[in-house]
């Protein structure tokens, strides 16, 4: 269940990107994949508290939420040094209750759907 007090500002938006993403069918996604569309959000966002989300802010978030019942992480067999075998991330949720989450918080309230 969505519980914005037990997440940062970070995992809020990270949330809101895979459910975005899974909305497109662009979901398992790794964590650069994320971040690019955590971009996009933030730049378009209005009043939001920051305006983009570091490689580490992602990569934290994502390890957080993936202990959480909310996001699956995928770790591929193949882990080679060159990128190949990064983790990828997809919503675990059921995704219209978790919609309805991200839109009842506040501080997302700027954030284009």
């Amino acid at each position: 269940m969505y519980d914005p007090d037990s997440m940062t500002f970070a995992q809020r938006i990270t949330l809101c990107c895979l459910a975005d993403m899974a909305e497109a069918d662009r979901t398992p996604a790794d964590a650069a994949e994320i971040k690019a569309e955590a971009k996009e959000i933030l730049e378009n966002a209005d009043g939001q508290p920051v305006g983009s989300l570091s490689d580490a802010d992602v990569i934290r978030a994502l390890a957080g939420l993936a202990d959480t019942d909310l996001v699956d992480e995928r770790r591929p067999e193949d882990r080679s040094p060159v990128g190949k075998g990064r983790p990828q991330y997809a919503v675990e949720a059921d995704l219209g209750r978790l919609r309805e989450g991200l839109e009842a918080d506040e501080e997302l309230g700027g954030l284009p759907n």
